[in-house]
């Protein structure tokens, strides 16, 4: 005899009562009364570990059954079977593979499932999002902690400016990102791009490679990060709660308060320095000038980093060894096709 705790579903009221199986009915009785219902109709909840198991009835009634062993003995005689997510939550097999999926799943989600989330949000994030995150980010920066006034002189900041931007790019026009010229003696010779788009050039850039084509190509890079959001991509890798928060709740506070950090300690993927290197291999190309020259930029930086200690540009640009054999060839296979012709 097996006994459960029977609930009407219209009431608080728990009656204890007697289940038992009559030809194709399930038999529910108590010392008031006697439900038939058919087993067909019988919902069986699935196993809990220990925990009670409810047999649910069309009308919304219940019964609660504890004794989980005479209970399996009475389903396995109606020839009741679990469903397959409860059998399997019963063998330690299943359980192995279904963590082994879970993690395999989750480290697939993190290395290719979010970059290709935030890059799908970064390139159709609102202008006017990432204009404030530009400004809020540079406003801290600002602050004299990281920059200071830079010490390039005026006509020179405005000459490289004015080379920068009558490059021509590969899908038409010019650059319109502003040149920002700011001096940092903690992160030494670097430059990066804000979400907006504008170009943060550090002194300690500017006099380390002392080549005008060699910095113009270095500016191409970065305007290979602007032209694919790449910034504005890594800002949102950077905290997944700050981008649920900016994203579907319209809370960007969380956003800006990461920014200048993110932007500071900025580490693109192998894949997003390939795609700068390439777009500025590209702008070279286009204005006439070699992809070599972004190649010996990335020299004197490495060089320079290494007499001073620094972490600055090459900190943020990983395998540099390989992006330039990388330049060298493009800049190769563009000397022999012109010289086939």
């Amino acid at each position: 005899m097996l006994t459960a705790d029977y609930m009407d579903g219209r009431s608080t009221r728990v009656r204890v009562v007697r289940l038992e199986v009559a030809g194709e009915n399930l038999v529910v009785s108590g010392e008031d009364f006697e439900v038939r219902v058919p087993f067909a109709e019988v919902k069986v909840d699935e196993r809990l570990g220990r925990a009670a198991r409810r047999l649910r009835f069309n009308d919304g009634a219940f019964c609660e059954v504890r004794d989980l062993p005479a209970l399996d003995y009475l389903l396995s005689a109606q020839a009741h079977r679990d469903g397959w997510v409860d059998r399997m939550q019963r063998q330690s097999r299943s359980v192995l593979l279904a963590v082994i999926a879970f993690a395999v799943l989750a480290i697939a989600g993190y290395k290719w499932g979010m970059p290709w989330a935030a890059a799908k949000a970064a390139a159709n994030m609102p202008a006017a999002i990432s204009e404030q995150l530009s400004v809020q980010a540079l406003r801290l920066l600002d602050d004299g902690k990281f920059f200071l006034p830079s010490g390039i002189a005026t006509d020179r900041q405005q000459a490289l400016s004015v080379e920068f931007h009558a490059l021509h790019l590969p899908e038409g026009g010019n650059s319109t990102a502003e040149l920002l010229f700011r001096r940092s003696p903690q992160l030494g010779a670097n430059a990066f791009a804000l979400p907006n788009g504008t170009i943060v050039v550090l002194d300690d850039l500017v006099t380390v490679i002392d080549d005008d084509g060699e910095i113009l190509a270095t500016l191409a890079h970065e305007e290979g990060h602007v032209h694919g959001h790449h910034g504005l991509q890594l800002l949102l890798q950077s905290s997944v709660a700050a981008t649920f928060l900016a994203l579907y709740i319209g809370d960007f506070s969380s956003l800006l308060a990461i920014a200048p950090a993110t932007l500071l300690q900025a580490t693109y993927s192998r894949d997003l320095e390939a795609q700068a290197d390439d777009y500025a291999a590209a702008v070279l190309k286009l204005n006439g000038r070699s992809p070599t020259l972004l190649a010996e930029a990335l020299k004197k930086l490495s060089v320079a980093h290494r007499q001073e200690g620094q972490a600055g540009y090459l900190s943020s640009h990983p395998a540099t060894d390989e992006r330039m054999r990388h330049l060298r060839a493009i800049s190769g296979s563009l000397s022999t096709s012109r010289s086939e012709r």
